[in-house]
């Protein structure tokens, strides 16, 4: 709590890193110190807890009363062996049933931030907006449904809450007065079910309304060979970083 309470009178943004509902409760006490310590002024920073796998119930409207931001990396809430075999015998049943808690932070007023973990993780926003949605990982049931988060709730999370994160005030949304940078999917997320979500591709990008890839260019062609080709190797990098780090 001394350390953020300068840190934050020194102007600084604090991004803390949490699994445990311990850990995430020694990140909101230094955030509240902080507050309380310098005041709440109208200057914009934006302290953010990531992961967040475990938050303690009496926790949850903490994130929107003191203005911290929940980063979740929500491809990780499914029923796979690492919640199932590696973590659900030893944290017990009650803390299992509450895993990943995005319903319950957003029911709670918190300010979702999606985040991709990269490049511990494959970098797939896809699959991670389509994920907070089902909470699936084929073909397994859902992990905690009432958890999940809305198409609109999901989408909103990887765009404009992530914006608001990096203080892109400019980006994050399609609006006039904003810089346009931007993605063209080939279907509608909108109205897409998760599964077709996930199958989702991007057929044009622009930044500051410039085009800078387009799939149906030669260039475009061979970018998409070229990212395939990583996303494999970085399940393979995943998977070897995972095993190495619980042996």
């Amino acid at each position: 709590q001394r350390l953020a309470v300068l840190v934050d009178k020194a102007g600084w943004q604090m991004h803390s890193h949490a699994i445990g509902d311990r850990a995430v409760r020694v990140a909101l006490d230094a955030y509240e110190a902080a507050a309380n310590a310098n005041g709440r002024k109208a200057r914009s920073h934006r302290h953010t807890i990531a992961h967040l796998e475990l938050v303690h119930p009496d926790d949850y409207p903490r994130f929107a009363r003191t203005g911290t931001l929940a980063s979740m990396q929500l491809q990780w809430a499914v029923r796979n062996i690492w919640t199932l075999g590696a973590l659900r015998p030893f944290i017990g049943e009650e803390r299992f049933h509450r895993l990943y808690p995005a319903g319950s932070l957003e029911r709670a007023g918190a300010r979702l931030v999606g985040g991709s973990d990269w490049p511990v993780d494959p970098l797939s926003p896809f699959n991670q907006i389509a994920t907070a949605i089902d909470r699936t990982a084929e073909p397994t049931g859902p992990l905690l449904p009432g958890q999940a988060l809305s198409r609109a709730s999901s989408l909103a999370m990887h765009t404009r809450g992530s914006a608001f994160q990096l203080h892109e005030g400019n980006r994050g949304v399609i609006a006039p007065g904003k810089v346009a940078d931007l993605v063209v999917t080939d279907r509608d997320l909108q109205s897409s079910g998760p599964n077709a979500i996930r199958s989702a591709s991007v057929q044009l990008t622009l930044v500051g309304g410039k085009v800078v890839y387009d799939a149906d260019s030669v260039t475009g062609r061979r970018a998409a060979q070229r990212g395939a080709a990583y996303a494999g190797a970085s399940t393979v990098t995943q998977r070897h970083a995972c095993c190495s780090g619980h042996s």
